[in-house]
């Protein structure tokens, strides 16, 4: 375990990876990116596949644009949002496929 993070990693590193965790640390969010996973999706799409108030996704997905993790693109009046940062996506899965490992395995949940 004490080989897995770079010697030469910095404080600006960790500080980096501090701010991506705290962004990733709402269950919306993760949805969200789990949803644009399958592809670029305007807000009504979204609202469709979680059941969310529409302030309340404008929100959530405010803050992914803002930390980089999505990208936007207007059409007339539609916004539409998809994957900004690829790197976001490989966490998530990395973290989500552990969690599934350790489930089934027969590790309980901390």
């Amino acid at each position: 375990m004490k080989g897995d993070i770079p010697q030469e990693a910095s404080m600006s590193d960790f500080d980096g990876a501090a701010e991506l965790f705290g962004v990733l640390s709402t269950p919306i969010r993760l949805r969200i990116i789990g949803a644009l996973c399958d592809g670029e999706k305007n807000v009504s799409q979204l609202l469709h596949d979680i059941a969310v108030s529409q302030p309340n996704m404008s929100q959530h997905l405010n803050v992914l644009y803002r930390a980089g993790v999505v990208a936007r693109r207007r059409h007339g009046v539609q916004v539409y949002y998809r994957i900004g940062d690829e790197s976001v996506v490989r966490v998530c899965k990395a973290v989500c496929s552990q969690i599934g490992l350790d489930q089934t395995v027969g590790h309980e949940k901390p």
